[in-house]
């Protein structure tokens, strides 16, 4: 499948096609990152799973003339849910770390997506980063 595919038949809440598309996937764009306050559990059979508490971080403005607020995050590992989602039926594809954001010393776990939300973790190193709405942080990979 190829990118375009991917975007025109089983993506939604896409900001923008013509800069989200490229051969080697589509980009996809930070909505929110979250911050975990409380501790999950897991355990072998499942009874007593519990996902970690967590709250969403606000983004603030640098200027009054930004269209867009910037997330000022330290070190650390953060959830992060995107824009975009998969529609029902959309075959799994790999969300991966862009090739920008690695380039800011963070990384994105790797995160086999089916239909539904997407979602991922961000790990950023200890001289931070700032991320502003709408960031284009990861990239969807089509299944070959």
């Amino acid at each position: 499948m190829e990118a375009a595919e991917l975007f025109d038949n089983w993506l939604e809440g896409a900001v923008k096609r013509d800069t989200q598309v490229d051969a080697h996937g589509v980009h996809v764009t930070v909505a929110e990152v979250l911050s975990a306050h409380g501790m999950g559990r897991l355990d072998f059979g499942g009874s007593e799973y519990q996902e970690a508490g967590v709250h969403p971080l606000q983004p603030l403005e640098r200027s009054p003339s930004d269209r867009y607020a910037w997330w000022r995050l330290e070190a650390g590992t953060y959830g992060v849910r995107f824009n975009e989602a998969l529609k029902d039926g959309a075959p799994a594809c790999l969300l991966v770390a862009s090739a920008r954001l690695l380039a800011c010393g963070c990384s994105l776990a790797a995160t086999v997506c089916g239909a539904g939300a997407l979602r991922s973790q961000l790990i950023v190193p200890p001289c931070g980063v700032r991320i502003k709405q709408n960031a284009r942080i990861g990239l969807l990979r089509p299944p070959t």
